[in-house]
């Protein structure tokens, strides 16, 4: 039986408030309704479908992806190979290891080599704006992710699963960017590991 906060349970509760919205809104949409009420109604159809086709997309990819977590503890080790020297225990903690990242991963995964829509990716975060920035976050990892558009409409592709370890230094930068607010000091921790300031 599902847990209590499962998709499967999330599914079955917002499934029915979705169609309610969406059908209110088509509802609207026939009636010619008064623009304030059209917008309304809209946005909350909007919220609704897109946290009920969320829970629908998450009963859909594996609560674990273990290519991602194997892809994932090769970049933390290679940064802890190339550059643990030279920073205190514990603060070259590879970003973008959460479970989101592994959802959007997983999605790509499923594709692989084939363009996917970020409309589609949208889905894992119930449209959130961020999306496409968690996506790109994946490319930061060295995974091959790549972007473009097709036919006007934003795409990504995980072409392969490879990881390009070039992309390494750059991580340094965002994590050391992170964790270390004074310019100065990100600049001599850079230096120190060899890694020039862009």
């Amino acid at each position: 039986m599902p847990a209590k906060d499962s998709p499967e349970n999330e599914w079955k509760n917002l499934k029915s408030d979705a169609e309610h919205a969406l059908q209110t809104l088509l509802t609207q949409i026939d009636r010619h309704t008064q623009a304030q009420e059209l917008f309304e109604a809209y946005t909350y159809a909007k919220r609704v479908a897109a946290d009920a086709l969320k829970a629908r997309m998450l009963m859909h990819l594996p609560d674990e992806n273990p290519k991602f977590r194997e892809l994932y503890d090769r970049v933390q080790a290679e940064l802890d190979l190339r550059y643990s020297q030279f920073f205190p225990e514990g603060f070259l903690k590879a970003p973008y290891g959460d479970q989101l990242h592994e959802y959007l991963f997983s999605l790509l995964q499923e594709n692989l080599a084939e363009p996917i829509e970020a409309a589609k990716l949208r889905i894992v975060t119930a449209d959130g704006v961020h999306t496409e920035r968690r996506t790109r976050e994946l490319r930061e990892l060295g995974m091959d992710v790549d972007w473009y558009k097709e036919d006007g409409i934003d795409v990504y592709v995980l072409r392969s699963l490879e990881l390009n370890l070039e992309a390494l230094p750059s991580l340094v930068r965002t994590i050391v960017r992170k964790k270390t607010k004074c310019e100065s000091e990100q600049e001599r921790l850079l230096r120190n590991a060899g890694i020039p300031k862009k």
